[in-house]
């Protein structure tokens, strides 16, 4: 059309097409200006299960001295979350669900920024770096209850700090997938924006020794599966757990972190 301008001496066309023209390259240069200065940060709760929906909060930054960015999209494993507006020097966070397949350590590498501000006529993106490590654990299946052994000076035998049912509230603390929801404060929970659930006192019981490898589930990852099971029932009953995973022993506790390291132990056993 340009070279059909120029022959003909058409100063119209010409015109219409110089605009045209001139209203792409505004419209790149904005969309680039869009795109730039921007932070995002993910992040993953520390309890991941295979296969099940996972809730993590991705948080976009806004680095601009004097520009908002508007119809943001951060593509994250399949997923988008939406930001429809990000004021100059302000964070942004939306909530989506992931589903991370395998079990062991993990990397979250990158995340994709795109907009198609400011006409959409083009989407454009750019890839930020993540670089977020985690953990995806072994998906909890149901399996016969065990007997265990432990010495009965294993921390938690005398009483509990844990999580029971029955007893006293013990302490406030955020919610967690296997947590179960009659333990949710709804009203703290209304008042804060977030789920949170009441850690109930309860008597312990004898420690519990879980034998990985002798479990009868079937093969590895099935017992993998029922271990993984096997220990947050025993927390939840609040009774204190220990594993066994071929020649390593992990001595018997009742405290969350420990919790978290056996269902570790099991989520990278025999990946490394």
């Amino acid at each position: 059309m340009g070279f059909a301008a120029v022959n003909t001496g058409n100063n119209l066309l010409f015109l219409i097409v110089s605009s045209l023209l001139g209203f792409m390259a505004v419209s790149g240069c904005l969309g680039w200006m869009n795109l730039r200065n921007l932070g995002v940060t993910v992040s993953l709760p520390d309890e991941i299960y295979d296969g099940k929906d996972t809730f993590v909060t991705v948080r976009l930054e806004n680095r601009k001295r004097f520009l908002s960015a508007f119809l943001l999209r951060v593509h994250i494993s399949g997923k988008d979350a939406r930001f429809p507006l990000v004021e100059k020097g302000c964070v942004e966070s939306d909530a989506v669900t992931l589903v991370f397949r395998g079990r062991g350590s993990k990397l979250l590498e990158k995340a994709t920024v795109s907009s198609p501000f400011p006409i959409n006529f083009f989407v454009r993106r750019r890839s930020v770096s993540l670089s977020v490590p985690f953990t995806v654990f072994p998906s909890p299946r149901e399996c016969p209850a065990v007997g265990g052994t432990g010495k009965k000076d294993a921390r938690g035998d005398a009483f509990s700090r844990s999580k029971g049912f029955g007893g006293d509230v013990a302490a406030i603390r955020d919610y967690t997938a296997s947590d179960p929801l009659k333990l949710i404060h709804w009203r703290l929970s209304a008042r804060q924006g977030e789920l949170k659930v009441k850690e109930i006192t309860a008597p312990s019981e004898d420690p519990l020794i879980i034998d990985v490898l002798s479990l009868p589930a079937g093969g590895l990852e099935e017992n993998l599966s029922c271990a993984a099971y096997l220990v947050n029932r025993a927390f939840r009953a609040n009774r204190a757990v220990g594993l066994k995973v071929g020649s390593r022993l992990v001595r018997p506790d009742l405290s969350r972190t420990h919790r978290l390291r056996l269902l570790t132990e099991l989520a990278v056993y025999g990946t490394r």
